[in-house]
């Protein structure tokens, strides 16, 4: 078994980076994702606070529009995730 733990990314940064893998999502539809199907209610601010961390490590993009704020993974996000799935996979892969 690897013991290359990746580094980059915390658990919360990866559940919310897989949100916005393959498709742009506003703020307000990931929160209700979040709300609805995960029951995470979490604070505005602490969920805008996750997505400004994952921008400014260039995770992903941030677009603010006049609706709000729309966020997509990065090249470097995607890799990110992938990095941390496959770390993870490993752990609950059948042998």
């Amino acid at each position: 078994m690897s013991h290359n733990i990746p580094l980059g990314l915390s658990d919360v940064q990866f559940v919310l980076l897989g949100l916005v893998i393959d498709t742009e999502k506003s703020g307000t539809e990931l929160r209700q994702i979040l709300r609805d199907d995960f029951g995470w209610d979490t604070s505005t601010s602490s969920f805008y606070t996750y997505f400004e961390r994952l921008g400014k490590e260039g995770f992903c993009t941030i677009k603010t529009t006049k609706a709000g704020k729309k966020f997509k993974a990065t090249a470097k996000g995607k890799k990110a995730y992938k990095s941390k799935f496959d770390f993870m996979k490993q752990f609950t892969a059948k042998k």
